[in-house]
């Protein structure tokens, strides 16, 4: 450890990291959340801000390893070119060996040996260039059509409508928009200023920035920011002690870790609350015991329009309040694999811009979609394979060995499904990058497509099978059977040692060893599969997210707490944003290390330098950090998205699915700050005005639950007096309603009237305007006021001049009769001697 001390360098990154903290520490309110951010007493001026770390890792030689001069030469570019870039855009990199902390015994002991084949470049942004990338993005984004928002000042004299207005000075000024105040860095959110650097790593180099990112760095493996533990901790005490969150915890998460994560959390506290409506209703269902009803289905349907529509008023509204309307595009990174055809001029600035023709993109999408649709058939093929083998398994075999088999489809299914996910997976990616895509948001929005509908087709395509597969066939199905049997039975017996022998007598269809009829009714099998699947993925998908790599990361992080000390007895303060919570709640994810402690225990800035060990301790942190997982919206919106289509689907067969999937998001809400917390990378801040195309599947699964929860109603509804009745009862118990003819005119009325009922709410939001256009509607009124108030004395001496002109005219018009031409008094005579022929009597 000695030698690890002497070859360690101070840490210049660290330094600044801790004064950083002390200054937002000062600067930042207690408990309540201000009003007003900038009523927030600044904190001192900073030289420097500590961002990101990039995790470089190469292969170390190994004894047998030949032309390691050569190898050693590659791995050297690749660092000298990655740190060259990062300098030529304005930041400060310094480069030291990643450490791990090895377990130790007794607390306070600290051992660390160096990561071979490991780097970590710390990455700082100075003062004066991270305003120079505030005022950039701030007129990119006035280009973009984004809107320049302020607070309404309380004291205007009037209650408006919008708790913000179009700042008049910047629509009558834009200049002013690169007019940056000194104290704009420290003032600005730590969201806002990692996503600013961020840009200047990741961004294109024709613009100034680096182009370093782990997509095209060989030996880049991840760019991230680093962890708050203070702030993680009292974030997650806050939530743990409060049933439901509010706009000031939103407004946290969009300081502390972007648009995109609060965007999320917003559209996860919004469907958890209007699930309220189908869970009761349900509830209260399922206690009279009323299945497939008819009124709960019409329900059903309507709370989807109805939650779709509203969220998509309510995401346009957030996106104008956050000011980030239009930003999705405005601030999106030009891909640097994009590939244009050709140069036209910008119609707002007259630069030459790169472009790629829609027509060319277009058919490569269409050349794309029988891949698509080929690898859909292939997994539609294959869980139809493994549902068949289940079938079998649970209903019909009845040999030996019955309960070890039948796990066997799952088993194999769980190992086969993985393999072709991966494969999916990488050619929804060759395909995305053959379309050929400007910018990261439309890429990202287009593979996300492509690899929903797979993920689709895994979450429900079984359900479908059973219900409108199998159960109307399931007498094909038994009769398939027994023909397979037969053709079994004729191999030797050592080819099929499994199966049971045959009785003795003259066997029957139905008595042949090892077969059994299947007599589970129809409903009971829809509603056993449904409450499987939205119970266990549910516990499952909690303990896989969460629970144990929670568990693991404490356990990693052992060492680091034994070399860290003894706690203090005084919680530390966040970082990132105001404390949440003072004392201990449900659930601590994270610690404050010591390398923490002695930040927030440092005096003075000029005693903001590090021992060695804490500089050793803070390597070996970000060192465990590297290894965690990134953070991507993608699965917890699948993961909604697949909870949506369930509750929509099938809550007619088990009327407390709604339920379920409410207690689910309320512990979603907590165990999803967790992860993010504690087992994954701390997230990039991105800005985004919508949850992208997940907005278009849920409106697609609520028209596809049109048609489910008719033909559901239609198959299973046990005595509704206007559908067809069912010759006998055991046919009804076995296989429902199966007339194809009246199942078409129940699936085309409800579809239409899905549609007509569509249009309708849809037109009815429509005639109260959204925050957007009341905002632009209002700064327009006050646009032309105001210019009408700096009129020039010449245009308002001419609009007096013609309005007196006017005025005479109209009064010479009412007085002056002689002066008209003598034509309209016979053209007037004329009319009125026809009208006295009319009446005359003879």
């Amino acid at each position: 450890m000695d030698n690890n001390k002497q070859q360690f360098r101070t840490l210049g990154f660290l330094q600044s990291w801790a004064l950083e903290r002390r200054s937002r520490r000062l600067g930042a309110a207690a408990l309540q959340p201000p009003t007003n951010t900038d009523a927030v007493a600044a904190p001192e001026q900073l030289k420097s801000f500590a961002n990101f770390v990039i995790s470089f890792r190469y292969r170390p030689p190994g004894a047998g390893t030949t032309c390691r001069q050569g190898l050693g030469t590659e791995v050297a570019n690749a660092l000298e070119d990655v740190v060259k870039r990062l300098s030529q855009a304005g930041l400060d990199v310094e480069v030291r060996e990643a450490l791990k902390a090895a377990r130790v015994r007794s607390r306070g002991a600290a051992s660390f040996s160096v990561e071979r084949g490991h780097l970590l470049l710390f990455v700082r942004c100075s003062r004066e260039r991270l305003l120079h990338e505030l005022g950039r993005s701030r007129l990119s984004d006035w280009l973009g059509g984004m809107l320049a928002l302020r607070r309404v000042a309380r004291d205007s004299g009037r209650q408006a409508a919008d708790p913000f207005e179009v700042d008049p000075d910047i629509q009558d000024d834009p200049s002013k928009l690169l007019e940056v105040k000194d104290d704009a860095a420290e003032r600005m959110s730590v969201a806002e200023r990692q996503r600013l650097v961020y840009r200047l790593i990741a961004g294109p180099e024709s613009e100034g920035c680096a182009g370093v990112s782990a997509e095209r760095e060989a030996c880049v493996e991840a760019v991230f920011p680093l962890h708050n533990h203070s702030f993680n901790k009292s974030w997650i005490r806050h939530w743990s002690s409060k049933w439901l969150i509010d706009r000031h915890d939103l407004r946290r998460i969009r300081e502390t870790f972007g648009e995109e994560t609060a965007m999320y959390f917003a559209f996860l506290q919004s469907y958890f609350l209007w699930l309220a409506l189908p869970a009761a209703a349900g509830l209260a269902w399922w206690l009279v015991g009323r299945s497939f009803s008819w009124r709960f289905g019409v329900l059903l349907v309507l709370w989807s329009v109805l939650f779709t529509e509203t969220w998509a008023r309510r995401e346009s509204d957030i996106a104008t309040y956050w000011g980030v309307r239009g930003a999705e595009r405005a601030a999106s990174l030009r891909r640097p694999d994009f590939r244009p055809d050709r140069h036209v001029a910008d119609a707002a600035t007259g630069e030459m811009v790169p472009v790629f023709s829609n027509g060319k993109r277009w058919l490569r999408r269409l050349l794309g979609v029988p891949i698509v649709l080929v690898l859909a058939l292939v997994l539609a093929l294959f869980v139809s394979l493994i549902f068949a083998l289940q079938t079998f398994l649970d209903e019909y075999y009845d040999g030996p060995f019955q309960a070890a088999l039948a796990v066997m489809p799952v088993v194999l299914f769980s190992a086969c499904l993985p393999v072709y996910t991966t494969a999916c997976t990488r050619i929804a990616r060759l395909l995305t990058d053959y379309e050929n895509y400007e910018y990261e948001s439309e890429y990202a929005a287009q593979y996300t497509t492509k690899i929903f509908v797979f993920q689709f087709l895994q979450d429900q395509l079984y359900l479908f099978l059973t219900a409108w597969v199998f159960v109307p066939n399931r007498d094909r199905f038994e009769l398939w059977v027994h023909g397979v049997y037969d053709i079994v039975r004729m191999l030797p017996p050592w080819a099929v040692p499994f199966l049971a022998a045959e009785e003795k007598g003259a066997p029957s269809a139905s008595q042949y060893a090892g077969i059994k009829s299947s007599s589970t009714p129809a409903t009971v099998m829809v509603q056993s599969l449904l409450t499987s699947f939205v119970v266990t993925s549910q516990i499952v998908n909690l303990m896989t997210e969460t629970a144990i790599p929670l568990l693991l990361r404490w356990w990693s992080l052992r060492s680091l707490r034994r070399a860290a000390g003894p706690h203090d007895s005084q919680e530390s303060t966040a970082v990132d944003g105001p404390a949440m919570h003072s004392t201990r709640g449900l659930l601590a994810v994270g610690s404050s290390t010591g390398v923490e402690r002695w930040a927030d225990s440092a005096a003075t800035a000029e005693d903001a330098i590090a021992p060695v060990d804490i500089q050793m301790q803070f390597a070996a942190q970000v060192t465990e950090e590297t290894q965690l997982p990134e953070y991507s919206t993608y699965e917890d919106y699948a993961e909604m998205a697949s909870q949506f289509g369930r509750v929509a689907f099938f809550s007619v067969a088990w009327p407390l699915a709604p339920l379920a999937a409410f207690i689910n998001n309320w512990l979603e809400l907590r165990t999803d700050a967790a992860k993010i917390c504690g087992t994954t990378k701390r997230p990039i801040p991105r800005r985004v005005d919508t949850i992208g195309p997940w907005l278009d599947m849920l409106r697609f699964m609520c028209w596809l639950s049109s048609i489910t929860n008719a033909l559901l109603i239609y198959q299973f509804h046990p005595d509704c007096s206007f559908l067809p009745a069912v010759g006998d009862a055991e046919t009804m118990q076995r296989i429902g309603r199966t007339n194809m003819s009246f199942a078409l005119v129940v699936l085309l009325f409800s579809e239409h009237m899905f549609l007509a009922v569509r249009w309708a709410i849809t037109h009815v939001m429509a005639s109260w305007p959204g925050a957007y256009a009341r905002i632009v509607e209002r700064s327009q009124a006050q646009s032309k006021r105001r210019w009408l108030e700096r009129t020039p004395a010449i245009l308002r001496g001419l609009a007096d001049a013609t309005d007196e002109t006017s005025t005479d005219f109209v009064s010479a018009r009412a007085s002056d009769d002689d002066s008209l031409p003598e034509s309209w008094r016979v053209e007037l005579e004329h009319g009125l001697q026809t009208i006295h022929d009319a009446f005359k009597t003879d």
